[in-house]
């Protein structure tokens, strides 16, 4: 019997601890009989559900208790109920429970009592009117401080006496004896019409009830906003203590406890403590740890709880700054590869890759490479006779053209000093044809710079390019601003070449002539012997074409076939001549190294 009456608080712990779903469950009511049969009462708002009930009860009486039972149905009715949500279909089903073999001593577990002690004997416990037939020594004002938060209702469910506790939060008038009790309360817990029958029905059940009326913080503290000494105090006062009442409004006193049916079956009890779990909601009612009696275990519940918060708030604090932290480290590895991907951008891929890796790079040096030296030979012209936003127009939009070639044939930009652009071939990564794809390299340059105009004559720009090979050392130079730097003669001859180049040529040395033939084929037009500043005299060529690959396979772009034909290097060399021995045009100042 006693396991049926707590199935009640069972669901309540199960839906509002456990799951928190609040949840409606079953509720049952026990009655012994003269038979020593019990009646079982099962309130349900799930019609039809009652066979799973007989079979659940069956099967806990086996293997709980180990004792058979048989159960039958002596009643069922269905009625409608109309609750605050809507109206609402509740099944009542009234079982009959009694043991097929009555086996007491398994169902107590007194296996270990003696055999001779005869098993009629039972112990009997003394009713309380055995004990004490007096009269009660406890008085009116007794009871309700010790219970403070108790009321007590008739048939009727009107009040008849109440603790002294919930005058702090109830109006005196709504306590008067003979006061409805559906005026000052409303059920939350169990969903069911709040009447003396019903009560009676789920006299098993957790019973969470909230007081209908504003708190009582509110009507207290209104004559306070009228109190003052003058006006400007006064106001000063009612916005204070409105902004207070404003913070209290709806926040309606939870009684918690248990029903209980009293002696002379006439009036009910109610059982109870505010239903408080925290300090702040202890505050929100206006009340202290002192309104709890020492024996109500609500007060160790708050203080634990509040412990408990204070862990909670500290798991959260910790699992905000761990995702705090993720999320930086997120930024922080998105920022590593923007800056891994523009070291990349400003170092060979090789050499960028060893950086990251936190290894040392070495000088190198290199037997042979290809290097390459380009500028616009009337940039001193234009620079004088332009806005500086046109002339950064001008060499972004011819470098970014060059930046495209030089990524598209695998070789290495070095770096660009005005109107200067330095590529290399050959480093770091050895190649056995590093001049062959720096020359071509150089006539996909000849041809894209014909694609931005010179914003002096509006014609088509013109630039000029030196090739030389030969031995060179490289290595990173810098720690702030790392550079990869290379050092030697052939970046000198390679810009001697550069400087000694007529407008639209590319000018190489005998020995770039004869390493582009060694993988290569093109077509070079001999110079000639001429004087080269800091060298002395040098057999020097013009690259004119190749007969590997056409202008539009250098440069991939389509070629027009009506207007263009198959390889392209009649259009390149147009409007240039041939012998350019005697042409005379002034060097950059940006490209001579002296």
């Amino acid at each position: 019997m006693g396991f049926l009456d707590n199935l009640d608080s069972l669901h309540y712990f199960i839906d509002h601890v456990v799951y928190k779903a609040n949840l409606r469950g079953p509720s049952f009511r026990c009655e012994d009989n003269n038979d020593g049969s019990l009646t079982l009462h099962y309130f349900t708002g799930r019609p039809g559900l009652y066979p799973i009930v007989k079979g659940v009860l069956r099967e806990v009486a086996k293997r709980v208790f180990k004792m058979d039972i048989a159960l039958s149905v002596t009643g069922r009715t269905q009625r409608s109920v109309q609750m605050a949500t809507g109206e609402r279909l509740e099944e009542h089903v009234i079982f009959h429970l009694k043991t097929v073999n009555n086996r007491p001593e398994a169902a107590l577990n007194y296996e270990a009592m003696p055999s001779s002690i005869p098993s009629a004997i039972q112990p009997t416990c003394p009713s309380p009117t055995e004990l004490d037939t007096s009269q009660l020594r406890v008085s009116h004002a007794d009871f309700v401080s010790a219970l403070p938060y108790h009321f007590i209702v008739d048939q009727d469910c009107r009040i008849t006496q109440v603790g002294k506790e919930l005058y702090n939060h109830i109006p005196r008038e709504l306590l008067e004896p003979g006061t409805p009790l559906i005026r000052v309360f409303e059920v939350n817990r169990p969903q069911i019409p709040l009447d003396f029958d019903n009560i009676c029905n789920f006299i098993n059940a957790v019973f969470v009830l909230q007081v209908r009326t504003a708190p009582l913080t509110d009507v207290r503290r209104a004559p306070q906003q009228h109190r003052g000494t003058d006006a400007g105090q006064t106001t000063a006062k009612t916005t204070t203590t409105t902004g207070s009442s404003a913070s209290l409004h709806g926040q309606h006193l939870k009684l918690k406890g248990q029903m209980m049916l009293l002696e002379s079956r006439q009036h009910l009890i109610y059982l109870c403590s505010p239903y408080v779990t925290s300090i702040p909601e202890l505050l929100q009612f206006g009340m202290r740890l002192t309104a709890m009696p020492l024996h109500d275990a609500t007060r160790d519940l708050i203080l634990l709880n509040q412990q408990r918060l204070s862990d909670v708030e500290v798991n959260m604090q910790l699992e905000a700054n761990n995702e705090q932290l993720e999320i930086l480290a997120r930024d922080l590895e998105i920022e590593k590869g923007k800056t891994d991907a523009l070291l990349r951008e400003m170092l060979p891929a090789t050499v960028a890759t060893q950086l990251i890796a936190g290894k040392a790079v070495d000088a190198c040096e290199y037997e042979e490479a290809t290097v390459m030296f380009s500028d616009v030979p009337s940039f001193q012209f234009i620079v004088p006779h332009c806005q500086p936003k046109d002339v950064v127009h001008l060499l972004n939009d011819l470098f970014t053209k060059f930046d495209r070639l030089v990524t598209k044939n695998s070789v290495y930009k070095v770096e660009t000093v005005g109107d200067s652009y330095m590529t290399v071939g050959g480093v770091p990564d050895i190649k056995s044809n590093h001049c062959e794809i720096i020359c071509h390299v150089a006539l996909g340059m000849i041809w894209e710079a014909r694609s931005v105009t010179d914003p002096i004559n509006n014609k088509p720009l013109q630039v000029r390019t030196g090739i030389h090979s030969g031995p060179i050392v490289a290595g990173v130079v810098g720690a702030k601003m790392p550079r990869y730097c290379l050092f030697g003669d052939t970046v000198n001859t390679a810009s001697r070449m550069e400087s000694h180049s007529p407008p639209g040529r590319i000018h190489c040395s005998q020995k770039a002539y004869e390493c582009a033939q060694r993988t290569g084929r093109f077509i070079f037009v001999p110079r000639g012997k001429i004087v080269i500043k800091g060298k002395g005299e040098m057999d020097t060529y013009f690259l004119k074409s190749s007969l590997k690959k056409s202008i539009w396979e250098i440069i991939d772009r389509p070629r027009d076939e009506s207007v263009n034909t198959i390889d392209g290097y009649d259009e390149l060399s147009e409007g240039i001549e041939l012998d350019a021995t005697t042409v005379d045009h002034p060097i950059s100042k940006a490209c001579t190294i002296s």
